[in-house]
């Protein structure tokens, strides 16, 4: 609930400060006070649009600020996280307003500046306004749904088609993508059907290229091999004083000088050394062997091998890829070939769950309708029963309830219909004209949606225009029955004495001279002064003796 506003530079308001409690509030004083500006600025604060910036900035000033500090009831935490609002570390949230007077609006929830919308989200799920021309609170169809949801308790059937829908949904999608995967292959098959071809008559293979490249250096330069092979081959191994031949003969060097000093374990190591590198170079020479054989030109061969590195070169070159990438095409290719074959019978399995999900979908739908229904009949005959309670027996309250396109809330349109006036037929709440009627409507909804509507700060702005005394007092006791418990917050502006007297505190609205320039204030009560204002409002200019005892008389009655 709103434990602190603060109000600088709104129209008659140069600075105010209030710190309202649990309860039920009433706000009076005298026309032209201020009432109504203390309204915009709780209206401002709650997202309000303030295109007449200019006009609502007290005369001489550059900005006008609003801030409330709200303590969120428990209820209220899920959708102010869901809208990344969370109260800080005491469990408080801060919103603030501000108007500069070249028409610009800052709004910031808890320091940090945020959209205007965001406020305005933030604080439709700790205040409510009910004013002459606010109609917003429950002319929303999702607002209505809502409060008609939760009134019926259908909360498990209506997660039940939550969960079905979401269901229905990715099924949708997965047939939209594959009537989209079809239409797209279906348009290549030719092209596939010639690349899948031309891939497969390839005989791609893996590490083929590096081979064939391998070979046509080798067949090119078939000579030049031979030629150096032979000389390599000569110098190692095969020549007359070939590498072979000299480490042999330093071998048996090495063997007659450790017959002579055959303690010499290095001797020993040396020789050992020197056997072990004959072996390789002769291993060398072995593997150089068919190098330097003499081989003659396979001019077919070199053509082969040139022909199909220019087929693989082709291919890349046409599919702007590698080797490796060439058989990833052909992988690719092939499977969305099959797919295009496989999908007929994949879309036909689709399309069967999707028809068993729709039906059961509709199931579930309907049985959210009928629970529906039968709620929005008792709710009507309540909120009817409120009516003819505060003298209102006329107005005729209706809950609309059409089937519709399935959304993810249901099936159904809903709409709470209104008739102020005999033979006038119900009209969308939204549509009322009279502020007075609708505020006295809007009153008795949230009476009957107690439970159901945990908004906890209720503004009613003037719920008393044009009834008699004995219906505002029945106003005033039903606002302070929705107040009761101490978990809600009432305000109401009021002329009525009778609606005053019910209230748990009173807050005189006044304005005075200070400096040359007018202002408003607002005080808090105490039971002398409530008296006092009491009988102003019941007895006008003239207050007897007597005005003031019907004045005592009110506060006190039980």
């Amino acid at each position: 609930m709103l434990t602190s506003l603060h109000i600088e530079n709104i129209a008659l308001i140069r600075r105010l400060d209030l710190e309202p409690e649990a309860g039920f509030c009433a706000f009076t004083g005298e026309t032209g006070a201020g009432k109504s500006i203390l309204i915009d600025s709780i209206g401002l604060l709650c997202g309000a649009r303030g295109n007449a910036a200019r006009e609502l900035i007290r005369t001489g000033e550059d900005s006008a600020l609003v801030e409330g500090m709200f303590l969120p009831p428990e209820e209220a935490l899920e959708a102010l996280r869901a809208l990344d609002a969370e109260p800080d570390e005491d469990g408080a949230l801060f919103l603030q307003r501000k108007l500069t007077s070249d028409g610009r609006s800052t709004a910031k929830i808890n320091g940090r500046a945020v959209p205007l919308s965001r406020l305005r989200e933030v604080a439709a799920c700790l205040l409510t306004i009910h004013g002459q021309q606010d109609t917003q609170t429950l002319a929303g169809e999702e607002k209505q749904r809502r409060l008609l949801d939760a009134f019926a308790g259908d909360e498990d059937a209506l997660e039940a088609y939550r969960v079905e829908y979401a269901a229905c949904r990715e099924l949708k999608k997965e047939c939209e993508a594959l009537e989209r995967l079809e239409r797209e292959l279906a348009e290549k098959q030719e092209l596939l059907v010639y690349q899948v071809g031309e891939l497969k008559q390839a005989k791609l293979r893996r590490g083929e290229e590096a081979e064939l490249l391998t070979e046509h250096a080798l067949l090119a330069n078939s000579e030049k091999v031979t030629e150096n092979a032979c000389l390599a081959y000569e110098s190692l191994y095969a020549g007359e004083r070939s590498a072979a031949s000299l480490m042999k003969e330093a071998g048996q060097a090495l063997g007659r000088l450790h017959r002579i000093l055959p303690g010499d374990e290095e001797l020993a190591s040396l020789q050992t050394r020197l056997e072990d590198a004959l072996a390789e170079l002769v291993d060398i020479s072995e593997t150089l062997r068919p190098y330097a054989s003499d081989r003659e030109q396979d001019a077919g061969r070199l053509t082969a091998v040139e022909n199909r590195l220019e087929l693989l070169s082709a291919l890349q070159r046409k599919y702007r890829t590698d080797e490796n990438g060439l058989l990833e095409k052909l992988e690719t290719v092939t499977r969305d070939l099959a797919a295009l074959e496989n999908s007929g019978a994949d879309r036909e399995a689709l399309e069967s769950a999707l028809r068993a999900r729709e039906k059961t979908l509709r199931e579930k739908a309907d049985a959210l309708h009928a629970a529906r229904e039968k709620a929005a009949g008792v709710l009507a005959a309540r909120v009817k029963d409120a009516l003819a309670e505060l003298d209102m027996p006329g107005v005729l309250f209706e809950i609309c309830v059409e089937s519709g396109e399935l959304t993810p809330e249901g099936g159904d349109v809903i709409s709470f219909l209104v008739s102020a006036n005999a033979g006038e037929e119900p009209r969308p709440i939204g549509k009322i004209a009279s502020g007075g009627e609708l505020s006295r409507i809007m009153l008795c909804l949230q009476t009957v949606l107690a439970d159901a509507e945990r908004i906890p700060t209720l503004l009613f702005d003037e719920i008393d225009t044009g009834i008699s005394g004995k219906t505002n007092e029945k106003i005033g006791r039903m606002l302070s029955g929705l107040a009761s418990g101490g978990k809600r917050q009432i305000f109401c502006v009021t002329h009525a004495a009778q609606l005053a007297a019910r209230a748990s505190r009173q807050y005189r609205i006044s304005k005075h001279e200070q400096d040359g320039r007018t202002q408003t204030d607002v005080t808090l009560l105490d039971r002398g002064e409530r008296i006092c204002e009491l009988a102003r409002i019941m007895g006008g200019v003239n207050v007897t003796d007597t005005v003031r005892r019907a004045a005592e008389e009110l506060l006190d009655a039980p």
